[in-house]
């Protein structure tokens, strides 16, 4: 049994019946136009990527006289036409013996003349030598000089009687060389000051420096690289060193070779 209804209440539920339709129409299109930005709207921030640590190689400086790796390559294309040559007409006791002293001092050339370099990066400074490698902070050195042969001096540790110095085979000055840039500077010490304008001031200074050896060039590139560490303040620690076994092997195995094709074979 229903109650008594208001009057007009059938005509405002035909107009809400009418009218529903009409305001669900446009905000379908609206819900669907603010979707979209919110699809296209990024995530969030960029999460950025961790720096990597590894050196680029141009970093690495590589100090060592090119006449070296010339007599290198030179003795290894002699050493292969040998090789070769013997390997074509020789068959016997001899051929051997010629074959097992080439592979010997190709070995020795190897390790005396191709491998020795000296390295130098933004932490330290590394003297690869014939048997063993040293390793310095740029914080434990405390100078470089260039005698016989390129000397780094490193800071005296602690309990030690003295400040090592390293030696490396691959800078080396002759005595002659030496004596000239010796006669060199006492002739500009002599020399009368000259004017500050004087324009012929930066060609003498470039042809004094033209004249130097290569490996007091390089002595002097590794001081500036010790005085600009210094400046920074590079960190100090300890000297590494370590034995390259595979020079020492190129040498070692061709020697027993020799030995045993002279004493074994005869």
């Amino acid at each position: 049994m229903q109650g008594p209804q208001l009057p007009g209440a059938d005509a405002g539920r035909q107009a809400g019946q009418a009218v529903a339709p009409q305001a669900a129409g446009p905000a379908a299109p609206q819900a669907a136009s603010m979707a979209i930005p919110t699809a296209a709207r990024p995530a969030g921030p960029a999460v950025p990527r961790p720096a990597t640590t590894t050196k680029p190689l141009a970093d690495v400086k590589v100090f060592r006289l090119p006449g070296a790796v010339v007599a290198w390559w030179a003795w290894l294309i002699f050493a292969v036409a040998c090789l070769a040559d013997v390997a074509l007409t020789g068959h016997n006791h001899t051929a051997a013996e010629i074959v097992a002293a080439l592979i010997l001092v190709t070995g020795v050339l190897y390790a005396c003349a191709l491998r020795p370099r000296v390295l130098a990066d933004s932490s330290g400074v590394t003297v690869m030598n014939p048997l063993r490698d040293h390793r310095i902070p740029w914080g434990s050195v405390s100078g470089v000089s260039l005698k016989e042969s390129l000397q780094i001096h490193c800071v005296k540790e602690p309990g030690a009687k003295r400040a090592k110095v390293i030696h490396s085979w691959a800078l080396y000055a002759q005595r002659r060389s030496q004596l000239r840039n010796e006669l060199l500077g006492h002739g500009d010490r002599r020399r009368l000051p000259r004017s500050p304008f004087d324009a012929n001031d930066t060609s003498s200074e470039a042809q004094k420096i033209s004249r130097q050896p290569a490996a007091q060039i390089m002595a002097s590139q590794l001081e500036d690289l010790v005085n600009d560490a210094r400046n920074r303040g590079a960190a100090a620690g300890p000297r590494v060193v370590a034995w390259a076994w595979q020079p020492a092997a190129a040498m070692l195995l061709p020697a027993v070779l020799l030995i045993v094709v002279i004493t074994a074979f005869r």
